[in-house]
């Protein structure tokens, strides 16, 4: 269920602002995986995209750190909790980034992923990162179709008011 919601990614985007990025400076650049976080001169590392996939999913990782990670999370940062409720619901489940991110734009890269549901072959779909705010970060168009395929709502979603689960519409494995 998730890789078909997921197709729809390929025509989204949130950026398309044509300003040049701004490269931030602070001590959290220090290491190669925060320079590339923070480089607005260039995207990340497919590695490092999946890392930043990876936190956003990861329980142990605060909230506050994850806002970091997502357009326009700061709107809803609660809405972490129920993306790693729904990815121990779904174990089956697995990202991989395929590819270096492409340029779109000043502010904005495109990168291919594979998602792996339990006993189907992998899907690729297009995923978006847009430079904002000093560093990259997933685009809330990509995470809200992740969310739309679990059926959760968030205010960080164009469209979405409320950050609410059917717990009678989960998807299965």
């Amino acid at each position: 269920m998730i890789a078909g919601a997921l197709l729809g990614v390929a025509a989204c985007g949130s950026d398309d602002s044509d300003a040049p990025p701004t490269v931030a400076t602070s001590s959290a650049a220090s290491t190669g995986a925060a320079d590339q976080r923070t480089d607005g001169s260039k995207p990340p590392s497919a590695a490092t995209i999946e890392a930043m996939i990876n936190e956003a999913l990861d329980p142990n990782v605060p909230n506050s750190q994850k806002v970091l990670l997502v357009e326009g999370a700061e709107k809803d940062p609660d809405i972490f909790d129920k993306l790693v409720e729904a990815k121990n619901e779904n174990p089956g489940i697995t990202y991989k980034v395929t590819n270096p991110p492409i340029r779109q734009g000043p502010n904005k890269a495109r990168v291919s992923v594979e998602v792996t549901t339990e006993g189907n072959p992998p899907t690729p779909i297009e995923a978006t990162i847009v430079y904002e705010d000093g560093r990259w970060k997933l685009s809330n168009a990509t995470v809200c179709t992740l969310l739309s395929a679990y059926q959760v709502k968030s205010a960080m979603c164009p469209g979405k008011s409320t950050s609410s689960r059917s717990s009678a519409a989960r998807p299965s494995n």
